[in-house]
């Protein structure tokens, strides 16, 4: 049975730092309000989990429990210089990570990603080297507007929280949606 992680990574007690955690705050209370007949399954061909986790700071000790899944994805607070709110979405195959940062497509991809101690790159990087890392990674991130001491967000990361719960659910249907044409593919491979 595929398995689906979404990842909120950050320190909600840290002001903008918090969006990974308060997506999965919103998305698990989005999921628990929705009516559950319309949210029945996609496809009855196809079962698949899904875990919304809040994992903080977790740093490298994520990469071991990343073996579990199928598809990754990661919503995280970055500094690219945009305007605060700012939404940025990444595809990461694992062949685009090395192991050892010989990679120009990833640094493209991956260096402005995570601004923790431990950053995004580094728990993939591991994950790759250990051989859990997923072939499939979205990362979601948004652009912060200030990180201080405080658990209240600036209103356009706050805004933000919305716009990516929605991106997050299109991008776990597209998923849905791919493994069920997979999956009758292979069925009347069979027939």
């Amino acid at each position: 049975m595929p398995k689906i992680l979404v990842a909120g990574i950050g320190n909600k007690y840290m002001g903008d730092d918090g969006f990974g955690p308060r997506v999965v705050d919103a998305l698990l209370n989005h999921l628990s309000s929705a009516d559950s007949d319309a949210n029945a399954d996609v496809n009855a061909d196809v079962d698949v989990d899904v875990d919304v986790r809040d994992v903080g700071l977790c740093g490298v000790t994520l990469a071991p429990d990343l073996a579990d899944y199928s598809l990754v994805i990661f919503l995280d607070a970055v500094q690219r210089g945009g305007s605060p709110g700012t939404l940025y979405r990444a595809e990461i195959k694992a062949e685009d990570v090395s192991i050892w940062n010989e990679n120009a497509k990833e640094e493209a991809i991956l260096s402005p990603i995570s601004i923790h101690e431990t950053r995004l790159e580094e728990i993939l990087r591991f994950a790759k080297a250990i051989g859990t890392l997923p072939e499939k990674v979205i990362f979601i991130g948004c652009e912060v507007k200030e990180v201080k001491l405080g658990e209240e967000m600036s209103e356009e990361v706050e805004n933000a929280v919305k716009k990516a719960v929605n991106i997050v659910l299109e991008e776990v249907s597209r998923y849905i949606s791919s493994e069920c044409s997979r999956v009758n593919e292979m069925k009347l491979k069979n027939e």
